[in-house]
């Protein structure tokens, strides 16, 4: 499997792009951090951007960009939004890589490559100087259990590892879990877009289990408005 850089080839971002319209509910897309800033990412750390290929195929694509971390748990960002907030407007001296997402084409699921992704995201922190990987992790089952607090879950074993697979390859490449980011997403939209991101109709007042959320989103017919709060997870991975 080849590893390329997308500070390589610029024309790579029309791959990287194609890669994310496949594993990603539509309303993550509308996230107010995301659309501002999440191709501006790509321009000012291409270096950072990576792409997976096996033949002519791209399978694959790890997105990341440098921060800065004091090391402290209680330091972290919120989540995914702050540390993107972070990173394109007061990253001050970057001290630490923070891995933003890793994709994955559907037929190359269950193939390892999540731990390819994980080792190269390891290798690139090293490359760069830096000592820590962290990572606002996207648990892959929690979807399915959205009524679970996310601090329930993430206890949740199997054979002395965690149950959600996502989370048990950090484990096994040496990943510790640091703490919930209860927050670390924030999406609200009118009613109408709710029920146009996720092909629902939306009766009364409510909180709904809609596909593909860790969360139930809380609808306000009254307010017109649905919001909807995503918890992630901060892990961290030692790099020498």
């Amino acid at each position: 499997m080849l590893v390329e850089k997308l500070s390589d080839n610029q024309n790579l971002i029309n791959v990287i792009n194609q890669l994310h319209e496949e594993p990603w509910p539509a309303f993550l897309n509308e996230d107010k951090y995301v659309k501002k800033y999440w191709r501006q990412i790509y321009k000012k750390y291409p270096e950072y951007q990576l792409l997976f290929k096996i033949g002519d195929e791209y399978i694959g694509a790890g997105n990341s960009a440098p921060i800065y971390w004091n090391g402290n748990i209680d330091d972290l960002p919120s989540g995914f939004d702050e540390a993107i907030k972070i990173i394109m407007e007061n990253n001050g001296h970057p001290n630490t890589l923070c891995g933003l997402a890793a994709v994955i084409s559907k037929k190359y699921l269950g193939k390892g490559i999540s731990t390819k992704i994980i080792q190269n995201f390891k290798q690139l922190a090293v490359e760069q100087g830096f000592h820590s990987l962290i990572l606002p992790v996207r648990p892959t089952l929690k979807s399915q259990y959205p009524t679970i607090p996310m601090e329930n879950y993430i206890k949740w074993e199997r054979g002395n590892l965690p149950f959600d697979p996502w989370l048990r390859v950090h484990i096994k490449l040496g990943g510790k879990i640091l703490k919930v980011a209860n927050q670390s997403m924030i999406i609200t939209g009118t009613v109408a877009e709710w029920q146009d991101w996720t092909g629902m109709y939306f009766g009364e007042s409510n909180k709904y289990i809609i596909p593909n959320a860790l969360n139930p989103v809380n609808i306000d017919l009254e307010k017109n408005i649905g919001e909807y709060i995503e918890p992630n997870v901060w892990v961290l991975h030692k790099c020498e």
